[in-house]
């Protein structure tokens, strides 16, 4: 069996310039929600995203995080959010229906708003597994900016 080359990756171009970006964020494990904010703030600021252009609400917790971009995206319009969350594995299986849960209500909320949601909710086994994916921040607002041109473009808004 003969394998076909792969097509060369498509370029991404991150251009933040104009877009509104929302951001919502779980109090619980703040060290590393908190972390993962700042690190998607500096970077949508450097992909041009005006500062007065990023909006940031807390949830108590990763579970709330779905209502909390649904009521968002209430009061105002949003290129795209990000979400930010931190899920410990613990002695029950609490952490599994609450990420499940986070995870379906966002992307149920993505899907009837036709807004990006990106998934910035971090399941560890341990505060150091967590700890390592802060950097992960970076990466949700870099997919925040290209999911945001995506979906103009695959519209027809842009």
């Amino acid at each position: 069996m003969t394998q076909t080359a792969l097509p060369p990756l498509p370029p991404v171009h991150l251009d933040g310039h104009g877009l509104k970006i929302g951001m919502v964020v779980a109090r619980y494990n703040w060290s590393i929600t908190g972390a993962m904010l700042a690190l998607a703030q500096e970077e949508l600021v450097r992909l041009g995203v005006a500062v007065e252009q990023v909006h940031v609400a807390y949830v108590p917790g990763s579970y709330e995080l779905a209502m909390g971009v649904q009521a968002m995206l209430k009061g105002e319009a949003y290129d795209g959010l990000i979400t930010f969350g931190c899920v410990m594995k613990g002695e029950t299986r609490h952490d599994v229906i609450v990420a499940d849960a986070a995870a379906q209500g966002i992307q149920r909320v993505a899907l009837e708003t036709g807004v990006p949601i990106i998934l910035g909710v971090i399941c560890a086994n341990t505060q150091e597994q967590a700890e390592a994916r802060i950097e992960r921040g970076i990466e949700c607002a870099q997919a925040a900016v290209e999911m945001a041109r995506t979906v103009q473009v695959l519209s027809g808004k842009k």
